[in-house]
């Protein structure tokens, strides 16, 4: 394999970004300072300009580059270059030794064989360990002594996408960021890789949580070149702090936004996309150059495919089985919906092969995937996963569409004209930038954009107009931008100034269980339990096996019925549970303060048990134990086993995620008609 891409070393050859790395870590001659991946040393030389007795562990993977580390600071005692794996070294997991200052540029998405990445699942398992860089920002973060400071020259992509949610969060919590410099690649010398943007990241450890919170981060932008960097007074400078990203939409740094547009994405009372639409992603035949055909060789990106014939286009409609089961007839290839950034109508370019012969042969097809195929052929608004400068919608029209596509399929097909408008608008364009800086839109970025309900006359006057676009541009005329400046004031006032809303429906008619936010929780509760229930009953009491059994349950109380996973239930089954934890999520719907009886749902078996909830608290995952993870809260029950509901375990629905309900202990047993109210002991 290519050592370029086993490694995906690219070497910081700017001085102008190694005096401002080095400069932001104000190094002490006595730190202990690790280099995580050495390359060709250009950090440690900056540092030794500063302090030649510089104490600096130095890993590198690359054999070679080893050896040309270990000859050129043979003379330096206070270097010492060490072969290893970082991500696998013993001393990074197991935080052995703890550094003062960690400083580097990390691999970006370099590539593993099996066994590799099988190690990095299991030792990195709340990360997304396809992206090497977030693992070597996770894993030295951990080795840093408190208050000890790192510094690393990294992609931006983790500041906002939603597979790297996990690193946000730990960063958040066991650190302050001090400061966060973006810009583009171009800067880095000799780069051309797909990242289009890099940051730097400054950061200090610490294990002060409420500390961490109240940090005020700096972010850079704007830089006109990389010789600004230096001078703190270059670029644009935004400060935040770390608890409105943690408490914010995906816990994203929108860096990109304005105040008001981040107070828009982040009020969970508004509706989103995802509430009024579905999103969904499309087809892919697993062979598109042989199924895939261009209506002909004019079209943009169709040299490598066979073009459509005239007689072989399907021109009128499928019946619900040649939807299903694919076209008997030679008028097989139907119109599909690609990529490409065209505002409101997309012409028949690209058509797929239908056949009832190609549908079998999908279907064996290991590559080929129906992605949900409920939505083919609908009315819909096709999205592009990667996008320009600009968001685009485009109707779908009862067409198929591709893994390419972002289909909208609005629950009431009434706003089909009104959101394929908002898509177009420069306001939408401004919101998905926020929520996802990069240029790859998934279903989940455009199921969070805020969505504010129009008045009548507000969604009349849209709807009009995207039809008169529509029209023009099936006519074959272009001249639609008077009506698209239109639009685009119309969203500006109702998003920006609330002008034209329907202010009753805009937001959220039900509560929607959203996640608790622990941190919270963790702020006011420190020291104290949230639940409080020593007194089991105030009627009288027999003892039971020892146990001190209610003479009657006090059936008005607050229950709580909880998940129990297979692999917790010993002490279930066995009555003899003590405590129960949470999942990493819990609905802000349950009043905690509330609870009362903890009814455990044992997965494959139901509900039969019941408990008292002694003391509801904030704990860590796996506490008193070797395996705690104090960066991991979650709620801790401490329960008292009362007795048997149920002679046998029942069956329940699981209203919240499938994993909660929240009722009360009378309304549980009229569910259950039979032995209601009884008490097995």
């Amino acid at each position: 394999m290519d050592s370029a891409l086993t490694y995906q070393a690219y070497y910081t050859k700017s001085d102008p970004i190694l005096n401002y790395m080095t400069g932001m870590l104000n190094f002490d001659p006595h730190d202990e300072i690790l280099e995580p991946c050495g390359g060709d040393g250009v950090f440690i030389d900056k540092i030794l300009e500063h302090n030649p007795d510089a104490h600096v562990n130095v890993f590198e993977l690359n054999t070679s580059a080893v050896i040309g580390l270990k000859e050129k600071y043979s003379a330096k005692p206070g270097i010492s270059v060490k072969e290893t794996d970082t991500l696998l070294d013993t001393e990074i997991i197991s935080c052995t030794q703890r550094y003062d200052k960690i400083i580097g540029n990390p691999p970006y998405g370099a590539r593993n064989d099996e066994k590799k990445k099988n190690l990095l699942n299991k030792l990195y398992s709340d990360l997304y360990t396809k992206e090497s860089y977030t693992l070597f920002l996770y894993a030295c973060t951990r080795c840093l002594k408190e208050n000890g400071e790192l510094c690393f020259i990294i992609p931006d992509t983790f500041l906002s996408l939603h597979r790297h949610l996990s690193i946000r969060k730990f960063l958040l919590t066991n650190t302050q960021i001090r400061e966060l410099a973006l810009f583009p690649s171009s800067f880095f010398p000799g780069i051309n890789f797909g990242y289009a943007n890099l940051c730097i990241i400054t950061l200090k450890k610490s294990s002060e949580i409420s500390q961490n919170m109240n940090n005020e981060i700096v972010i850079r932008t704007n830089f006109k070149s990389v010789e600004e960097l230096e001078n703190s007074n270059c670029g644009t400078r935004k400060i935040i702090s770390q608890k409105s990203v943690y408490d914010g939409v995906g816990s994203a740094f929108m860096f990109n936004s304005t105040d008001k547009v981040a107070s828009l994405i982040n009020n969970e009372d508004l509706k989103k996309i995802g509430d009024i639409a579905s999103c969904v992603t499309g087809f892919y035949s697993g062979n598109d150059k042989n199924y895939l055909h261009p209506l002909n060789s004019e079209i943009k990106n169709s040299k490598k495919y066979i073009c459509a014939k005239i007689e072989n286009i399907r021109k009128s409609d499928l019946s619900q089985e040649e939807k299903v089961s694919g076209i008997t007839e030679d008028d097989y290839l139907v119109p599909i919906v690609k990529g490409g950034n065209i505002e409101y109508v997309k012409p028949n370019h690209w058509f797929m092969d239908w056949s009832a012969q190609a549908i079998s042969e999908y279907k064996q097809s290991k590559k080929c995937r129906f992605q949900n195929s409920d939505f083919y052929f609908k009315n819909g608004i096709g999205i592009p996963m990667i996008r320009s400068s600009k968001l685009t919608g485009a109707l779908i029209e009862e067409r198929l569409f591709d893994q390419s596509i972002v289909g909208v399929f609005p629950k009431e097909e009434k706003w089909i004209f009104y959101l394929l408008g908002f898509f177009n608008s420069s306001v939408c364009t401004e919101l998905i930038n926020a929520i996802n800086p990069s240029t790859n839109n998934s279903a989940n970025y455009i199921k969070k954009i805020p969505f504010i309900v129009p008045c009548d006359e507000t969604k009349n006057k849209v709807d009009a107009l995207v039809q008169n676009i529509i029209a023009t541009l099936k006519n074959g005329d272009t001249n639609i931008e008077t009506d698209k400046k239109e639009i685009d004031e119309i969203f500006a006032n109702l998003y920006f100034k609330n002008i034209g809303a329907d202010s009753k429906k805009s937001r959220n008619s039900k509560r929607v269980a959203k996640q608790l936010n622990f941190l919270e929780l963790f702020d006011q509760y420190a020291d104290n339990p949230i639940v409080e229930n020593w007194m089991v009953n105030d009627n009288a009491t027999s003892v039971y096996g020892g146990k001190i059994i209610p003479s009657a349950l006090n059936i008005d109380k607050n229950c709580l019925i909880s998940l129990v996973k297979s692999d917790n239930f010993e002490h279930f089954v066995g009555q003899s549970a003590k405590i129960y934890y949470t999942g990493k999520k819990f609905p802000t719907t349950v009043a905690l303060n509330r609870l009362y009886y903890f009814v455990p749902y044992l997965k494959g078996k139901g509900i039969r048990d019941i408990y008292l909830i002694k003391i509801a608290r904030l704990g860590f995952r796996k506490e008193g134990t070797p395996e705690e993870n104090q960066n991991d809260f979650r709620l801790v029950f401490e329960i008292e086993f009362i007795g048997q509901l149920f002679n046998d375990y029942k069956s329940v629905d699981l209203k919240i995620w499938r994993t909660f309900t929240d009722t009360t202990l009378n309304e549980l047993l009229d569910d259950q008609d039979s032995e209601k109210h009884s008490l097995v002991v």
